[in-house]
């Protein structure tokens, strides 16, 4: 990836080609070229070291860190929704502008630049994932959508009603309670039944893996799990992960592993060539930095075709194909109708970033914020106890303490405010109201997001 980097990340051919076909006017194609260019040169800084200096000259391209401090709302809930780079959405915003001078038909069909954007984008995408099957990834609204395409999609049950679903019981409700309403939703589809794995957070990885294991028969259909629970902020070990699909290729093949993967992508390197599952989604709109209302579906090829898609319209050329000739790809979850082109660009523009900023390492530096967060909790002895493993092979970037329901909204929630008006530089990132969040902050600082989980890699 570095070596191509100074190639890929030039905004140049890619607003060329747009300004080649009409959608993007010349005057303005330039302009945006050298402030993205800005932007990414910016981003790569190669003079610059990796360290706080770097991390905060970052943060620097985001809207609310140019806020006065006194105004400043600093966010909290980087795994529910992520602010995205100023000058990315002040560039996706004149592009749309541009987009609507020109909404002809002819430029979504055929061989139509907006059509040729999408396979590129997809491509790129593709590309910074280590996948080598561009088609094997569908570019999606959200990863509940694609979570709901695998569990709402499959056409392979039993007609006896006797098949199984094997899931972790703190998988996210659109991988968890989705399932059982399919299951159990009156003159629905074949019934199945749904088998769920607890297991501690301390147990031994052979453990957690046997847990699973031990529940998969000829009759299981699926296996699925969360990468990282927002629910407690465990993070499937990946020996676990690696002994599920050895055993479930060895001995089920007809099972299929699914994985949520939505607190991974942007907070973690995923290769999806070698990814120990069938199918994986995530959300882009995260820790991707990206825009709202995309997402990604990977499936490999061979899955694909057991599942009829839950919508199914046009496609990105607007050419409704006939039921039977649907894609042997994961394309078939993209049958959606008109879809939002300046989003599919900022797609592209979002992982063009992510390229320039790999030799920083940002993955490592969500780990270190997250393992330096449950540190400095646990400096404050029992007030604050942890849920999240501290051990840094069963945790990445989402932190939770025990926060009673009946007091939440008078616990840490109203301790991060309090000690930033105090002026006390705590340098940490900090659990929100509910106890699942973490949040980055200078002070003082205006907290009013009660999210989930926390930032990625945005300094303090």
């Amino acid at each position: 990836m570095a070596a191509s980097a100074a190639e890929s990340v030039d905004s140049r051919p890619l607003l060329t080609l747009l300004s080649d076909v009409g959608l993007l006017s010349k005057e303005r194609g330039r302009a945006l070229t050298d402030k993205l260019n800005r932007f990414f040169e910016a981003v790569r800084a190669p003079s610059k070291k990796t360290d706080e200096a770097f991390w905060t000259a970052f943060q620097q391209e985001f809207g609310f860190a140019t806020v006065a401090p006194s105004e400043r709302v600093t966010p909290m809930n980087a795994a529910n929704l992520c602010p995205e780079p100023t000058t990315l959405i002040e560039s996706l915003n004149e592009l749309r502008l541009e987009y609507n001078l020109n909404v002809s038909q002819q430029m979504r069909t055929a061989q139509g630049e907006r059509v040729l954007q999408l396979e590129r984008t997809r491509k790129s995408l593709a590309f910074g994932l280590s996948l080598r099957d561009p088609t094997e990834l569908a570019i999606v609204r959200n990863a509940t959508e694609a979570n709901n395409a695998i569990n709402c999609g499959f056409r392979g049950w039993s007609a006896d009603g006797n098949d199984t679903v094997v899931m972790w019981a703190e998988n996210h409700p659109t991988n968890r309670e989705a399932w059982k309403m399919r299951a159990e939703w009156p003159g629905g589809p074949t019934p199945f039944e749904v088998e769920e794995v607890s297991f501690p957070t301390n147990a031994p990885e052979a453990d957690i893996a046997a847990a699973f294991i031990n529940r998969i028969t000829e009759r299981t259909r699926f296996v699925t799990y969360t990468e990282t629970a927002n629910s407690n902020g465990f993070r499937m070990p990946e020996s676990v992960m690696r002994a599920i699909w050895d055993h479930v290729k060895t001995n089920r093949p007809d099972c299929h592993v699914h994985i949520d993967g939505t607190m991974a992508w942007g907070a973690r390197p995923l290769n999806l060539a070698n990814a120990y599952c069938h199918s994986l989604v995530s959300s882009a709109h995260k820790w991707f930095l990206g825009p709202k209302e995309t997402g990604i579906l990977f499936m490999r090829n061979e899955k694909a075709r057991n599942f009829m898609p839950s919508i199914f319209g046009y496609d990105y050329r607007i050419v409704i194909v006939p039921y039977r000739e649907l894609p042997e790809n994961a394309l078939r979850f993209e049958l959606i109708g008109q879809r939002d082109d300046v989003n599919i660009i900022a797609l592209d523009l979002t992982q063009k970033m992510w390229t320039v900023l790999q030799p920083r390492r940002p993955y490592e530096r969500i780990a270190q914020l997250a393992q330096h967060l449950m540190s400095r909790l646990q400096q404050t002895g029992s007030r604050w106890k942890l849920v999240t493993p501290s051990d840094p092979a069963r945790s990445w970037g989402v932190v939770r303490v025990e926060a009673p329901k009946e007091h939440r909204e008078k616990t840490l929630y109203e301790y991060v405010p309090a000690r930033f008006e105090k002026q006390v530089h705590v340098q940490e990132v900090l659990a929100c109201a509910c106890g699942r969040g973490v949040v980055t902050a200078p002070p003082p600082a205006r907290v009013v997001d009660r999210g989930e989980y926390g930032p990625g890699f945005l300094p303090t």
